[in-house]
């Protein structure tokens, strides 16, 4: 045998116990806020307003990574949310497709903006980068606006499908918030997870000191580029599960205000904490 004993092993049986009661109580607490919207009779308005929280919060994750943990500034989130949104709508509606490859389209899209962007603007810095993530915003903004062929402009797309899973239908509304809910608690696992992952260290030393990060080994343009590429992913998943919540989207909802909303999120629930920025509620 090597000999190599894993880290639970040395931790005393209480700090054991203690650590397995905190975990059952979080899969507990996750399982009850999953099982809650298809309980609880709830009106539509409240039904709105957790669909929306819940798919902020994933894209919210999101900056967790790129801010948080990286230490760069992202304030185009709601344009990587809006290509999200607006694949699933798109390919729901105009192209015909169900709606589960339309998020994956949509995470695809939002991935490759984000690679792009990363690559172009990351050995930029500080106000710099701020400045290309808000141009790369506004330009979207724009296109989706007059691009009216293909996104239909200001009047937007309504009519966007829900999922339907080995028959069953995502249709309702309720089952449709448990959903969200059920994402947006398996994102927030593996970003919290990722805070401890050599990736996660490597991204913790470029924001603590990058000149130092590299001296050690680490590819800090590299480790910026993947924060922010998953970054932009979680945007996209965020923003393809908040079309098929409201099964209308028009451009004015994924506009440089909206990223400012996302930013506040994180700072208030704090940018370090993949459970206080998902709690950060505007």
């Amino acid at each position: 045998m090597s000999g190599i004993v894993s880290s639970e092993a040395h931790k005393p049986p209480t700090e054991r116990r203690t650590g397995q009661g905190r975990r059952l109580l979080i899969v507990f607490a996750a399982a009850m806020t999953v099982v809650a919207p298809l309980l609880l009779p709830m009106t539509a308005y409240y039904l709105n307003l957790l669909m929306q929280a819940s798919t902020y919060a994933v894209a919210v994750l999101g900056l967790t990574i790129v801010l948080g943990y990286t230490g760069q500034i992202n304030l185009a989130q709601a344009a990587f949310f809006g290509l999200g949104a607006y694949s699933v709508a798109l390919g729901t509606v105009s192209f015909g497709l169900p709606f589960w490859p339309a998020l994956f389209a949509g995470i695809v899209i939002a991935s490759v903006a984000g690679v792009v962007l990363g690559l172009t603007s990351l050995r930029l810095g500080g106000h710099y980068l701020a400045m290309v993530t808000v141009s790369f915003q506004q330009i979207l903004m724009l296109v989706l606006t007059n691009w009216i062929s293909l996104t239909r402009g200001p009047d937007g797309i309504p009519g966007i499908a829900r999922p339907i899973v080995f028959g069953f239908s995502f249709a309702d509304s309720g089952t449709y918030l448990a959903l969200c809910v059920g994402v947006l608690w398996v994102v927030g696992f593996c970003v919290g997870r990722l805070k401890h992952s050599k990736l996660g260290r490597a991204m913790q030393a470029v924001r603590d000191n990058e000149l130092a990060a590299g001296v050690v080994g680490v590819d800090t343009y590299r480790t910026k580029v993947i924060a922010f590429t998953l970054c932009a992913l979680l945007g996209g998943l965020g923003g393809g599960l908040f079309a098929g919540g409201f099964t209308y989207i028009s451009p004015d909802q994924f506009s440089f205000a909206e990223s400012v909303v996302f930013l506040t999120m994180a700072l208030l629930g704090g940018v370090r904490s993949p459970f206080g920025a998902a709690l950060g509620l505007k």
